[in-house]
């Protein structure tokens, strides 16, 4: 992006130059032919001057903007005749040059399209020839088809998120990226999760699509727990539909996150009630809170975080499901902060309790 940048400012500064130089251009050659044109300037040298340097002034930004031209027209020529042989998205990013987020759009619509349209040989191809030609792609594309539940394509994209990363060495360039997001499809709630690499001069059997995952609420609750004991992916699948049915595993939406949940029959306080309670109680492991908040129904802890996160089920807020979330510095230790969430989102506005602020 930064190198892009500097191509942006080097364009505009062109620009101006030449545009300077054109105004220049044009302004001495009418104060040249207007002295030219007046008798008290017979025989002067000045107005010829004045002639001939706006000449070469407009000359220079106009034959500029001729080749220019010229280059445009037969490079969109050549761009549009090269576009009918591709056969694939990793085809014109071999050959063209794509921002991220156009390789982002272009790689999901390829993916759905053909996925949607049972289209496997379209599939296919969108990832990596090198992928192509390792033992087991076939069946992970079986796999995969077997799972797929038709109707992404076009899907709108929620919590979108995304990395990505470039190396450039004198022409010799790699530039990859990931995108992932949530969507629902007829009321289900889906995790899906692409890697790519949109450049490689060096390698460009490495261009295209390395890593595919689709999930649904109850299998990335399970991905996710797993991955959260040890920062690092559970599994080396790169192509993956895992749907999990609700008798396999128990699963809930929090803060929009997918959590392992665990159903218990102590009575739902209001939030209301549970700040009131907080207010006394800030030890996870008091007799108190132990007795009204029963045990919690969800459990995070990241390894690369010290904060444990304890998540319990309140009574319906507004119509909708309510929960706590609360963060201590140690197993059922005191608790630093706590906070009130939806299925979707984290509601900052209504603080349950919080150390910094002694609320």
């Amino acid at each position: 992006m930064a190198f892009v940048s500097m191509m942006i400012v080097f364009i505009f500064i062109a620009a101006l130059i030449l545009g300077a130089m054109f105004l220049a251009g044009l302004i001495l050659l009418i104060v040249g032919i207007v002295r030219k044109c007046n008798k008290k300037n017979a025989g002067k040298k000045s107005p010829v001057v004045c002639i001939v340097s706006g000449s070469v002034l407009l000359a220079l930004p106009v034959i500029t903007a001729l080749v220019l031209a010229v280059w445009g027209v037969s490079s969109a020529v050549e761009t549009a005749f090269r576009r009918t042989t591709y056969e694939c998205v990793p085809d014109r990013w071999r050959n063209e040059w794509v921002t991220d987020s156009q390789a982002e759009d272009e790689i999901i619509d390829a993916l759905f399209t053909s996925a949607d349209n049972g289209d496997r040989e379209a599939f296919c191809k969108n990832f990596t020839p090198e992928l192509q030609r390792s033992e087991g792609f076939t069946d992970a594309v079986n796999a995969f088809f077997a799972a797929y539940p038709k109707g992404f394509a076009g899907c709108e994209r929620k919590d979108e998120g995304g990395s990505g990363g470039a190396s450039y060495n004198y022409g010799h360039n790699v530039k990859y990226d990931s995108v992932h997001f949530n969507t629902t499809l007829d009321g289900i709630w889906y995790y899906i999760s692409i890697e790519f690499c949109y450049n490689n001069t060096d390698e460009p059997d490495k261009v295209g699509v390395t890593d595919l995952r689709i999930m649904n609420l109850e299998a990335a609750a399970v991905f996710f727990d797993e991955y959260s004991r040890s920062m690092e992916r559970p599994d080396d699948a790169y192509l993956m539909c895992d749907i999990k049915s609700p008798d396999e595993v128990s699963a809930r939406l929090i803060g929009g996150q997918p959590l392992l949940w665990t159903s218990t029959d102590t009575p739902k306080l209001t939030a209301d009630e549970l700040r009131d309670l907080l207010k006394e109680n800030q030890q996870l492991d008091s007799a108190q809170l132990r007795e009204k908040l029963g045990a919690p129904n969800a459990f995070e802890k990241y390894a690369n975080s010290t904060a444990y996160e304890y998540y319990y089920e309140l009574a319906d807020r507004n119509g909708q499901p309510c929960y706590a979330n609360l963060k201590s510095e140690s197993p059922y230790g005191k608790i630093f902060r706590a906070f009130l969430c939806t299925p979707t989102e984290y509601d900052y506005d209504y603080t349950l309790y919080d150390d910094e602020s002694g609320e």
